[in-house]
């Protein structure tokens, strides 16, 4: 079912545009990421239903235009292709007509409706340019909530590289630290990443049941703290 776009916040003024970033080749896995099926749900727009009550419209950010129309998703090409993720975020804040972007990588499936939630609120209470969170992991470009007014900042980084992580640290954003990551998102599925076919093997395995949704030989397990909590099938709505 296509996902419903309408404003969440309709007693305000338009905040946020939604981008999901989904301009890679997706080389390693050896399909086209934003029409893969998951749990019979293409992830373009398991994506797009996840950000749907959370902003006034939104993108998918693609090199690939005709081969995604049928998604339905108003679909923007990078301003400078195979840039990575910091480019198609670069083309986000070009177009978009509001103050703030919530972006989206369409490899990471299983965004916690929480956590999303949590940085779009931050939209109206902070004066930082950029939004993200800090995993076990690090700093987690995405999910993430960024001003249009990083636009120029962005353009230039652009020009000597292309990391996320390494923007971040140049745009000095507001960090939800990993404890209050925790609280929004318990089990740690936000910042999953699908971009081998293992990958897609465990995750379907974890929708079907079949396998807990981290892999202790792997090298993104759990915190102490996430490796107490039961494992089992997806919460509801995933």
């Amino acid at each position: 079912m296509r996902p419903t776009l309408e404003p969440a916040l309709a007693s305000g003024p338009p905040l946020i545009t939604g981008a999901i970033l989904a301009g890679g080749l997706s080389r390693r896995l050896g399909r086209d990421k934003p029409a893969l099926p998951l749990n019979g749900q293409p992830l373009a727009l398991r994506a797009a239903e996840a950000l749907a009550p959370l902003v006034t419209t939104c993108w998918l950010i693609t090199n690939q235009p005709l081969a995604h129309a049928a998604f339905g998703l108003p679909l923007v090409t990078d301003l400078r292709p195979f840039q990575g993720p910091a480019g198609g975020l670069l083309t986000a804040l070009f177009w978009a007509q509001t103050p703030w972007v919530l972006a989206v990588a369409v490899d990471n499936p299983f965004p916690a409706p929480a956590l999303l939630a949590e940085l779009a609120a931050r939209a109206r209470r902070t004066s930082r340019p950029a939004v993200v969170c800090r995993s076990p992991r690090g700093l987690e470009p995405f999910p993430g909530l960024y001003a249009t007014r990083l636009l120029p900042k962005l353009q230039e980084f652009l020009l000597a590289d292309r990391r996320p992580t390494r923007f971040l640290e140049i745009c000095r954003p507001l960090i939800l630290s990993e404890a209050e990551v925790l609280n929004l998102d318990p089990e740690g599925h936000s910042f999953f990443n699908l971009n081998t076919p293992g990958d897609l093997d465990r995750a379907q395995a974890w929708l079907a049941g079949q396998a807990p949704f981290w892999d202790p030989a792997g090298p993104d397990k759990p915190t102490e703290t996430q490796a107490a909590r039961p494992q089992g099938g997806p919460p509801a709505g995933t």
